[in-house]
């Protein structure tokens, strides 16, 4: 089958990032990894998503080492910041560093502040990242699993706006009030919105108000239930989505639901969305959204 390249959204700087990525956490956590990435850009993935807390970026190096594309054709993202972390795992310079190294990159497409709790100071890591922009070893800057009120702090300081914001979004937490307020403000300040957890529904959470609904609309386009809700997650924040799998076949269904699958209607989108507000379920970042105002 030909492979056909995901649309791109242009983000606030002007970098154009693959409307779907491949994500090397969660079943790739701490796992050699090497050929699950080979895998996914053999079925057409240009976006991979990458994190310092992964463990993973020396088989990501291999991967590429392997791979006989071009570096400029891909786009890369890495996040800093790990669980209980020493000071140099809170230094945004020091970590990349680490992780161009393992990687064997000059630089990446995208850099994140993984968690507003993993820096002791937001605003000073922060000032880093804009330094590492400047400096051209990440094309772009952003932030992940930051609230709204994290993104109001740094607005009072930054000299870059942050250019998305990756965080847990799907039907079942797209209502909570926080997470509303949350929205809008990304959308103010022309933030992109990165949704992970897009199936969260189906594997997660199933047996939920929205599976009835999604699998309606599946049956009567002729797709699989978890191509909906990767389209409802591209769509209802006209950003992006991050997911993964092991398995090729898999790769290759959610790859399709952006790059081949006709999109949802509005009206579509809308049942979805309106079936969410009848659960609420959230898994990833627990400790952050505990602290977060409702």
């Amino acid at each position: 089958m030909t492979i056909v390249k995901a649309p791109t959204v242009t983000l606030n700087d002007g970098t154009q990032i693959p409307k779907i990525g491949y994500g090397l956490g969660t079943a790739n956590f701490g796992k050699d990894c090497q050929a699950h990435i080979l895998s996914a850009l053999s079925t057409g993935y240009e976006y991979l998503d990458c994190a310092y807390m992964y463990g993973n970026s020396k088989h990501l190096g291999q991967a590429l080492g392997d791979w006989k594309g071009k570096r400029e054709d891909l786009f890369i993202l890495q996040k800093c910041g790990k669980s209980n972390g020493t000071a140099e795992e809170k230094d945004p310079r020091k970590v990349l560093m680490t992780l161009l190294k393992d990687a064997k990159l000059d630089y990446v497409d995208l850099y994140l502040l993984h968690s507003p709790l993993l820096f002791d100071d937001i605003t000073k890591a922060w000032t880093v990242m804009e330094e590492l922009k400047a400096e051209g070893l990440t094309k772009s800057i952003g932030i992940s699993n930051f609230r709204e009120e994290d993104i109001l702090k740094l607005k009072e300081s930054w000299e870059v706006v942050a250019s998305v914001n990756q965080i847990e979004l799907h039907p079942y937490n797209a209502h909570a009030p926080n997470m509303v307020r949350l929205l809008s403000t990304c959308k103010d300040l022309g933030i992109v919105i990165e949704s992970y957890g897009p199936l969260t529904p189906l594997f997660r959470s199933p047996g939920g108000p929205v599976e009835s609904v999604v699998q309606q609309i599946a049956r009567s386009k002729g797709v699989q239930e978890s191509q909906v809700l990767l389209a409802w997650g591209a769509q209802f924040t006209g950003g992006v989505v991050v997911t993964t799998s092991s398995k090729k076949e898999r790769q290759q269904l959610q790859l399709e639901a952006i790059t081949r699958m006709s999109p949802l209607t509005q009206d579509e989108v809308d049942q979805i969305s309106e079936a969410g507000k009848g659960k609420f379920f959230r898994w990833f970042m627990k400790d952050v959204w505990e602290q977060a105002r409702e």
